[in-house]
């Protein structure tokens, strides 16, 4: 077991450990303010995968306008924001993983294919196109989003689940967070089997919810910055 001291190399690691911490809470909550935000002023929430192929095509040209393309462009910053969270909180973490840091490297790996499924951006082509589009091309293009969202959910809880797994065994973290990253976790790759069920949006809140938590325990100083490796 390797113990901090108040060495110079051991005071300095732990202050860059504490701005870490700080960068990655502030991009979690970056996060949750742009892309859920954008989501909501733009009411993607109300769309329905009910929609015959003209009321997508209609859909997609009451986002073509500049709000849309200013909400598209956010959401692409969110995503990066959310993939420096990722990464930062696998950096952080790392130090409870042992000597093979499995569960922080699946971490990391989830928080990129989260962010990437994210990124598959067919509703701004369909956006983009929405004057001239085909009806069935829109149809397909409004599936393909929506599917790669509801992937997104598995990658995203993977990284709730090795977080958890991380803080469980660590003596200085809470282990409630731990416990709640799981749980969270668990309940986001299952719901992406029933995702046209509107309850399958609950586990899913639920990880946002620990993020934002985790985000502002990272910014607070009080997740992952002091004491000794597992």
């Amino acid at each position: 077991m390797t113990q901090l001291t108040d060495t110079p190399a051991a005071v300095d690691t732990t202050h860059q450990r504490r701005t870490l911490a700080r960068i990655t809470g502030a991009a979690g909550l970056a996060t949750i303010v742009v892309v859920l935000g954008a989501s909501l002023a733009n009411d993607y929430q109300s769309t329905s995968d009910t929609w015959d192929a003209d009321e997508t095509v209609t859909f997609f040209q009451s986002i073509d306008d500049s709000f849309g393309a200013f909400s598209s462009f956010a959401t692409a910053v969110g995503l990066i924001a959310m993939l420096w969270f990722s990464l930062g909180l696998a950096l952080l973490l790392r130090r409870y993983d042992g000597d093979l840091p499995w569960r922080s490297t699946f971490l990391a790996g989830a928080g990129v294919i989260s962010v990437v499924s994210g990124q598959i951006a067919s509703w701004d082509a369909a956006a983009y196109r929405s004057d001239d589009i085909d009806p069935q091309v829109a149809r397909y293009a409004f599936d393909l989003g929506n599917l790669s969202f509801a992937n997104s959910w598995v990658a995203a809880g993977a990284v709730g689940i090795c977080a958890g797994l991380l803080i469980l065994r660590s003596q200085d973290l809470p282990h409630w967070l731990g416990w709640f990253a799981i749980v969270a976790g668990v309940g986001s790759v299952l719901a992406r089997a029933v995702w046209t069920e509107g309850y399958a949006f609950v586990p899913f809140t639920a990880f946002w919810v620990w993020v934002a938590v985790a985000s502002v325990m990272l910014v607070l100083g009080r997740l992952a910055v002091t004491g000794a490796r597992q």
